[in-house]
């Protein structure tokens, strides 16, 4: 094939491997960079609201640091929580399968089913997270499946696809790099598969080294994107879903109107309420004690995941430049390492959350509630506009939310203050109440705020 004509925005001296009078060649060849790339990323109206190749850098950070810790524990140096690890690893990846539609089995449609079983595999690994012990077989087979389908179809795809290895390898550069880093994670992904679904086949000095390698490797494969995407912008253009029959038996393989915002407070709020109603069967004595420091960790990995996917921190927004990445990904790493070594960090990352809870109810509070009340009494309009029910049903839960958040922090922070008021009788079923209101409201607030982004698009 003779060497064509240099297109759009390819590098210094690239020059792009078609002929240049084929013209359908130039758009299957173009096609194939803006679409078979990993755009590990989701877009929501147009914008990007995760990280270019972010899924890519959390894992890493997972197993890199968990590569790290596997040698200490080896030694008998530190505690070790295997199923809250396996358990943190299908968290993980199914907050890809419900933000994203990226499944073991490949990329779909973000429907409500895909987001339904991502859901439901996210509880799953937060049960396994709060009780080790109870579902170790299932989750590490979970996990290991998980794993070994991701890497045994991701090379599949990878070198079978018109567009993929064997377009990418055509050019020179960045997408070349690109194929050698999918071939490194997806080939050791497979590795680490078979070792997760058989223990004990390797020694657990090599496992950790493959954890290590695995770890750069996904590093290298979130910069060969964000390279891809910075030298062919043409790439952030998402193509239209393919859209499905509006009948009662297809409505759940229809695209999900949840934004990814909703996606994490959907899933916040039924964590939530699991912990409360987990709490509340603990004090009655039918359940026994959880692991804190998982809990206190998978919250952490929480807050990270927001401020690293959302921009959104104690309340606020935030713009993400690199420094907030970092801050983002350290905060990422202490939750996996309280979940992983148990026992550590907890006495640290209690305080945290419990400052961070308070901060977010009196921003809360401040900015939706109060600034705007204000601001009605010293600038009223001429003629009274009376507020739609939806609107007061949203000031009202925004305002309960921040009350009950503050009240969550300060006892997280002090947790003799609330039981010295309250007596420790009333106090053992109060706390898990809040916990469940908190949850339950976080609920009403995504059903509120989709109700009122329909009307927005209906009216636009």
């Amino acid at each position: 094939m003779t060497r064509g004509i240099r297109i759009g925005p390819a590098g210094p001296g690239q020059v792009l491997p078609f002929r240049a009078v084929d013209v359908d060649e130039q758009r299957e060849y173009l096609r194939g960079l803006s679409c078979s790339a990993p755009t590990l990323y989701h877009e929501e109206n147009g914008d990007r609201s995760l990280d270019r190749g972010g899924p890519a850098y959390r894992r890493g950070v997972f197993f890199l640091l968990f590569g790290a810790l596997l040698f200490l524990i080896d030694k008998g140096m530190l505690p070790y929580s295997e199923d809250s690890m396996y358990g943190l690893f299908v968290v993980l990846v199914s907050m890809q399968i419900i933000t994203m539609g990226k499944t073991p089995f490949g990329d779909f449609l973000r429907s409500w089913v895909v987001v339904i079983i991502g859901l439901i595999t996210a509880i799953l690994g937060t049960i396994a997270i709060f009780f080790p012990g109870y579902l170790s077989l299932e989750i590490r087979l979970l996990a290991g499946l998980i794993v070994l389908f991701t890497g045994a179809l991701g090379l599949l795809q990878l070198f079978t696809a018109r567009d993929k290895a064997r377009l990418w390898m055509k050019v020179p550069g960045i997408l070349q790099q690109l194929t050698i880093a999918c071939v490194l994670v997806y080939g050791i992904e497979l590795v680490l598969g078979i070792i997760t679904l058989l223990p004990g086949i390797v020694p657990n000095p090599l496992t950790a080294v493959l954890c290590l390698i695995f770890g750069l490797s996904l590093f290298f494969l979130a910069w060969c994107i964000h390279m891809v995407h910075k030298q062919y912008p043409s790439g952030d253009a998402k193509a239209a879903p393919a859209t499905v029959p509006s009948t009662s038996v297809f409505c759940l393989l229809k695209e999900a109107s949840l934004t990814v915002g909703n996606t994490f407070n959907t899933y916040q709020g039924c964590l939530t309420i699991l912990v409360g109603v987990l709490t509340l069967f603990l004090i009655i004595g039918i359940f026994p004690a959880f692991n804190a420091d998982g809990q206190i960790g998978l919250l952490l990995l929480l807050t990270s995941l927001q401020l690293l996917a959302l921009g959104q921190f104690v309340g606020s927004q935030v713009t993400r430049s690199w420094l907030v990445v970092a801050f983002g990904l350290l905060c990422a790493a202490a939750g996996i390492f309280s979940c992983i070594v148990p026992g550590i960090l907890a006495g640290i990352i209690q305080p945290l959350l419990g400052i961070q809870n308070i901060v977010t109810g009196v921003l809360l509070l401040g900015t939706q509630i109060i600034a705007p009340t204000l601001y009605g009494i010293r600038h009223p309009p001429s003629q009274p506009v009376p507020l739609p029910p939806i609107i007061r049903r949203l000031f009202l839960v925004l305002m309960v939310t921040g009350i009950v958040t503050i009240v969550f922090g300060i006892n997280t922070i002090a947790p003799v203050l609330l039981p010295n008021l309250l007596g420790m009788v009333l106090y053992a079923f109060v706390l898990p109440l809040l916990v469940i209101i908190m949850g339950l409201l976080s609920l009403i607030t995504v059903s509120i705020t989709q109700k009122l982004q329909q009307g927005a698009t209906t009216a636009s």
